[in-house]
């Protein structure tokens, strides 16, 4: 019986101690932000749309790719300087590209 008490009173006094590291990344602007405004989960739900794949959902779909293709296409023929590809290449490596 007293190892469970001995614990027990382990992890409250566990969860009263201050984590400095994690209070530092909070911004003080995040800090002074007001709280978000809730609203009801159905409002949420009825916004999602029926999820329902037509074919003109597929049209949209296929354009967007053509675009970002495009897009894509024409940066790959933009030089970029060395600092910036030195800084991009590991998010890159984790992206597969």
């Amino acid at each position: 019986m007293r190892r469970p008490l001995s614990l027990a009173m382990l992890l409250l006094l566990v969860g009263c101690t201050n984590f400095p590291q994690l209070d530092a990344v909070i911004s003080e602007q995040a800090r002074r932000a007001d709280y978000p405004v809730l609203i009801p989960a159905e409002q949420l739900l009825d916004r999602r749309g029926d999820g329902t794949v037509t074919e003109q959902t597929g049209a949209i779909l296929l354009a967007r790719a053509a675009n970002l293709r495009r897009r894509a296409a024409l940066l790959r023929g933009q030089s970029i300087d060395e600092a910036t590809r030195l800084r991009l290449a590991p998010r890159l490596r984790r992206l597969g590209g």
